[in-house]
C-alpha cells in the first residue's frame, strides 16, 4: 500500500474516530442534561446567596421551553439550630426565548415554600442570607467573579415575571417564650428582571429576586411579631422600614388597650348583675 493511501487511511480512521467523540458527547449531553443543570443551578444559586442549596430534582423539556425544580433547600447559615432556613416544594419555569447568551423566562413560579424562622439578639437567619446576598453582589467582594472567569457567567437571563404564593414562616427560635403560630406571607409578585439591561447574569437574577422574597419575609415576620427584642437598625438592614415597626407597635399597643377596656367593662357589668 502506498504511503498516500496509508495516510488517508489513517486520517480516514481519525474522522471516525473524532465523529463517534462527537456524536457520543452529544448523546451524553443530552441525557444527563437534567444533572448536568441542576449542578449548575446549585452552585449559582449557592454563590448568590452564600449558603449551600440543594436541589432535588430537575426536568428540563426543550420543546415547551419548560424547567420543574423540586425539593429546594437552602441551608441555614452557620450558628444557627434547623439545618434548613427555608424549603420549596416546587419551582416551575416557563421559558420564553433561549438563545446561546440570553435565556428569557415568561413566569416563573414558586409553591410550597416554608421558613424555618431563627431569631437572636444579633438579627436572624434571613437577615444574615439577605445580608450574603448584597456581599456577594459587592464588585468589590472578595468573593466576586468577573465576568467570563466562568461559563456560567456569561449566561445572561430575563425573568418576565415571578409569582411566590401560600409561603409560611415558622418562628423555630425567637427571644419570646412560648409556642408561636405560623404565619402566611402575603403573595409575592415581580416583573421585569432584567429587561432594562436586556439581561443580567443569572447570579445577579436570583440575588435581586431572594433579597426582595425575603424583605417581604422579614416584614410579616414583623407584622407577626416575631421579631421581637431585634434593633431597629438591625431590621431597617432586613428591608423592615421604621414606618413598618411604627405601624406594628401602634397595632399592639392598639389590641392592648382594647382588651384593657373590654376586661374593664366586664368587670363594671359585673357589678350590677
Amino acid at each position: 500500500m502506498s504511503a498516500v493511501k496509508k495516510t488517508a487511511k489513517v486520517g480516514l480512521y481519525l474522522l471516525s474516530f473524532f465523529v463517534v467523540l462527537l456524536i457520543g458527547g452529544a448523546v451524553y449531553l443530552y441525557t444527563n442534561m437534567d444533572s448536568l443543570a441542576k449542578q449548575l443551578t446549585e452552585q449559582i444559586a449557592s454563590d448568590a446567596l452564600g449558603v449551600p442549596v440543594h436541589v432535588g430534582e430537575m426536568k428540563i423539556t426543550l420543546e415547551d421551553l419548560k424547567i420543574v425544580v423540586q425539593d429546594i433547600r437552602i441551608a441555614n447559615p452557620k450558628g444557627y439550630e434547623n439545618p434548613n432556613a427555608i424549603t420549596i416544594k416546587s419551582i416551575v419555569i416557563d421559558g420564553d426565548n433561549f438563545s446561546r447568551d440570553l435565556l428569557t423566562f415568561s413566569h416563573i413560579s414558586v409553591s410550597g415554600t416554608h421558613v424555618n424562622l431563627e431569631v437572636d439578639r444579633n438579627g436572624t437567619n434571613l437577615g444574615d442570607i439577605k445580608s450574603n446576598i448584597a456581599n456577594s453582589s459587592s464588585p468589590t467582594s472578595s468573593g466576586h467573579k468577573n465576568t467570563g472567569d466562568h461559563k456560567e457567567d456569561s449566561i445572561k437571563v430575563v425573568v418576565k415575571k415571578f409569582s411566590l404564593t401560600g409561603a409560611q414562616i415558622s418562628p423555630s427560635v425567637t427571644l419570646l417564650e412560648g409556642d408561636l403560630p405560623t404565619v402566611t406571607v402575603p403573595d409575592i409578585h415581580l416583573t421585569g428582571i432584567g429587561q432594562k439591561e436586556n439581561g443580567i447574569l443569572a447570579e445577579e437574577a436570583i440575588a435581586q429576586i431572594m433579597d426582595a422574597v425575603l424583605q417581604e419575609f422579614n416584614k410579616s415576620a414583623n407584622g407577626a411579631g416575631f421579631l421581637e427584642g431585634v434593633s431597629l437598625k438591625m431590621l431597617n438592614s432586613m428591608g423592615v422600614s421604621t414606618a413598618d415597626v411604627f405601624k406594628k407597635n401602634l397595632k399592639k399597643s392598639y389590641n392592648k388597650e382594647v382588651e384593657g377596656f373590654k376586661k374593664g367593662f366586664g368587670e363594671l357589668k359585673s357589678l350590677f348583675e
